[in-house]
């Protein structure tokens, strides 16, 4: 393989399967990542807790990105090099971590604000018991916890009209916070999304080993378009549960004949292979 590779890949309806969240039908394309060392980033909507325990169940060592785009997460002496920055970076164990997002408690205190000015009908993963989200998700009770250690956003489940939606994320924007619609919620956090931490994460690879990078996006939803906008190559994974293009202009734009894993599959090893 002559060219450096950069994989980021949404989760739940790419890479995981809509309905099961299982994975084993990309195991070939997987293995064959970590054969040639070919790095999959994840870039998921999910939660540290989430995003981390399927980095072990994988054995991925690479850094990953949650929360739509709110943190990235980068494994300490992953690089040699450092980048000049103007993201904030903290020390998280065994981790460093670069702050794009606004923290939660602030988002839900905005929300709280928007709440007293305009009524819309919708519950956030803050007010659900764990058990009211397992019966959203279909997860198991240890997942759906996993899932409510949320930092930097607030999921909401909109039991509101399309049109309100569209009133929703006019008034949210005025108190700047961006709303993304996911595979199954929306999504409510500050000014960032899945393409910045990506653009910063490929500075960081280049830097590193002294060579061009071409990364390789893909996702399913709308919040993966900035993601698949910015990338050198975009695959848009078929989805199950919705139609919708996700991006319609790219010059190199890629739908998979398949949904979910069997798509990633199928896709990720055309490309590394051609």
């Amino acid at each position: 393989m002559s060219k450096h590779y950069l994989i980021s890949t949404d989760l739940d309806g790419t890479l995981l399967d809509h309905s099961t969240y299982k994975f084993h039908k990309a195991v070939p394309a997987l293995e064959y990542c970590q054969q040639h060392r070919v790095p999959i980033v994840f870039n998921t909507s999910k939660t540290f807790s989430e995003t981390a325990h399927l980095c072990k169940v994988l054995d991925n060592i690479h850094p990953f990105i949650i929360e739509n785009g709110s943190a990235l997460y980068l494994p300490k002496d992953y690089f040699s090099k450092s980048i000049e920055t103007d993201v904030a970076c903290f020390d998280a164990g065994e981790y460093w971590l670069y702050k794009f997002g606004l923290n939660r408690s602030e988002i839900l205190s905005r929300l709280a604000a928007s709440a007293q000015a305009k009524k819309f009908n919708y519950r956030g993963f803050s007010t659900m018991t764990t058990r009211e989200l397992c019966r959203c998700t279909g997860l198991p009770l240890d997942k759906a916890a996993e899932a409510k250690e949320r930092q930097f956003s607030e999921p909401l489940l909109w039991q509101d009209s399309a049109e309100n939606l569209d009133l929703f994320t006019e008034h949210l924007q005025q108190l700047g916070l961006n709303v993304i619609k996911g595979g199954r919620f929306v999504h409510v956090l500050g000014q960032s999304d899945k393409a910045k931490p990506l653009q910063l994460l490929k500075q960081m690879y280049q830097i590193n080993n002294d060579a061009d990078y071409t990364v390789i996006a893909l996702g399913d939803s709308a919040n993966d378009k900035t993601m698949l906008q910015c990338a050198d190559i975009a695959v848009v994974i078929e989805s199950p549960a919705h139609q919708d293009p996700v991006i319609d202009v790219h010059p190199n734009l890629i739908r998979s004949r398949f949904q979910g894993p069997v798509g990633w599959n199928e896709t990720v090893l055309d490309l590394l292979r051609s």
